[in-house]
């Protein structure tokens, strides 16, 4: 994909890492053999655990720029048509190979494939501010469409939230585009919460008490890796925690942006200043 749209550094360098992952994972393969002989279940839960981990920052990276950073004329298939192709069915070839199960949290993992990067997405714009990168919308009119075809609930589950900011930026409320506040991180991934959880179909925040602190999950796996091994995870603050701790001076948005470095040439913003939400009739934005 690279090669296609003349980045040819980005390229040559994917080629590297994708030789020396080879080599990894041939590695990988080999250890987990050696690890089933002498404990099955460890070796599974490190599977299952960084396979999670994995995930979370794949749908994130890879998932987003797939959905939704790529041009549509570049784009061959949606992040799901991907996975369905080169990670779930090779995964699941590969840990049946070695005699492992697959992770627990399996059907959330499904779950989430219609789910993952239009959720995260929806985040990292609203607060995009707070990266150091300018993340578009890919929200135009035949972008829309071409969501509504690879996601066909794509309409039904993100739509409406679409429109308001469309709304926003056709009333000239440029404002209400962004955050006023700060999202909730999860304690594990550092990812914002917004992700549905596949019991109920909704953002459901776990929340527990560790030594006198309250943490917060944006999952089930997520806690569970927590829970695992909580002293690994227990000192470590998300931006959030050093927020509320008074560590953020003063305790704004705009303070927050100071304490991470990110000055107004430095944090995100719309490359389009929201110029793609004039495509849509302003009396009825859902066009699909």
């Amino acid at each position: 994909d690279a090669m296609n749209v003349g980045d040819y550094n980005f390229s040559s360098l994917i080629s590297s890492i994708q030789t020396d992952e080879s080599r990894h994972a041939q590695i990988g393969e080999a250890t987990l053999q050696v690890m089933m002989k002498h404990d099955k279940e460890k070796a599974q839960e490190i599977v299952d655990r960084m396979f999670w981990k994995a995930w979370r920052l794949f749908g994130v990276m890879t998932g987003i720029s797939m959905d939704y950073y790529s041009p549509l004329k570049h784009r061959s298939m949606s992040f799901k048509e991907f996975m369905d192709e080169w990670i779930i069915n090779q995964f699941m070839q590969n840990i049946e190979s070695v005699g492992l199960d697959k992770p627990w949290f399996w059907d959330q993992f499904m779950y989430e494939q219609d789910h993952i990067s239009h959720s995260l997405q929806m985040g990292i714009y609203f607060w995009r501010p707070t990266v150091w990168w300018k993340p578009v919308a890919g929200m135009g009119i035949e972008e829309r469409q071409w969501l509504s075809e690879k996601y066909p609930d794509w309409e039904e589950n993100y739509g409406p939230y679409w429109d308001t900011i469309i709304q926003n930026y056709q009333n000239g409320a440029v404002e209400k585009t962004l955050p006023e506040t700060l999202p909730v991180l999860c304690s594990c991934c550092n990812l914002p919460i917004c992700i549905p959880d596949a019991k109920t179909g909704k953002v459901e925040v776990k929340t527990i008490t560790y030594e006198g602190q309250k943490k917060h999950f944006c999952s089930d796996p997520c806690q569970w890796i927590f829970e695992r091994n909580p002293q690994r995870y227990a000192g470590q603050k998300t931006i959030v925690d050093r927020f509320l701790a008074g560590e953020v001076q003063p305790p704004t948005v705009p303070g927050l942006l100071n304490y991470m470095s990110l000055s107004e040439h430095e944090m995100g913003y719309d490359p389009e200043n929201g110029a793609w939400a004039l495509q849509y009739n302003k009396d009825k934005n859902l066009v699909i």
